[in-house]
């Protein structure tokens, strides 16, 4: 429910600018319906999980590797950026030499140990489905809880997989789960004890340990750069500089 804005947030130096510092050349990705990709959900915009997957991660691929066709590739993604990154590498679609994942873990209730934030991430999902039946689509910047609204396909998906306790394709076809476990490029993972609802840090460590645990790092933020009193949230983990240097080592990793 967000825009690639994200990445240059701060205005006095954000996550992208932090990779330049280090040499690393970056493009954006705006996700078709958010920021200046297509149509809006709220302007009748459909997409699902599987679209993001199939096509967008695949065109940000082909447009880095004909501008840079000899240099290493690496999708760095944040949340759902991140669950999309994963998937689209592991499945073959998108032609990444690494992957670099913060905030990411699935929404299944197998996958949030926490009997408490497990029934109010169950909550969450119920009242997502009601209001996005009843609007045709997930009003996120009327609710506040982004600034790109959602389509309903891609909640119908999201609210099946938690109900399935599996992280499918909207066919069934594709186990994305088991195609993770083929996942064979190097992989960092970033998560922070200071986000305690949306990506809780043993969440994220169950999801990423599904991945070929020779290729995975993961990294527990434990404090924040700029009060270390207050480890930084979900999205305060690349909107402030609360993880700088959480990102000066992803700029790292990216260079390999």
């Amino acid at each position: 429910m967000a825009s690639r804005r994200i990445w240059n947030a701060p205005s006095d130096g954000g996550f992208a600018a932090v990779l330049a510092e280090h040499g690393v050349r970056t493009l954006a990705l705006d996700f078709r319906g958010h920021g200046e990709s297509g149509v809006p959900a709220s302007r009748g915009g459909l997409w699902n999980f599987d679209d993001l997957v199939g096509d967008d991660l695949p065109a940000l691929c082909r447009a880095a590797r004909e501008r840079w066709p000899r240099d290493r590739l690496t999708l760095v993604g944040h949340s759902l950026g991140g669950q999309v990154a994963i998937a689209a590498t592991a499945m073959g679609l998108a032609d990444a030499d690494a992957v670099a994942v913060l905030a990411t873990t699935v929404w299944l209730p197998g996958e949030e140990p926490n009997d408490f934030v497990r029934a109010r991430k169950s909550a969450v999902v119920r009242t997502m489905r009601a209001i996005t039946r009843a609007r045709g689509y997930f009003p996120a910047r009327a609710l506040r809880v982004g600034s790109d609204d959602e389509a309903a396909p891609y909640v119908e998906g999201w609210t099946r997989n938690w109900d399935r306790d599996q992280w499918m394709s909207d066919d069934l076809s594709v186990d994305y789960h088991a195609a993770m476990a083929r996942l064979r490029v190097p992989l960092l993972a970033v998560a922070s004890v200071g986000d305690r609802f949306l990506c809780t840090p043993q969440a994220a460590f169950r999801f990423i340990r599904r991945a070929s645990s020779a290729n995975v790092r993961f990294e527990l933020i434990r404090r924040s750069d700029e009060d270390s009193r207050t480890p930084p949230d979900h999205m305060a983990m690349i909107t402030t500089r609360a993880a700088v240097s959480s990102w000066h080592d992803t700029a790292n990793f990216c260079l390999g």
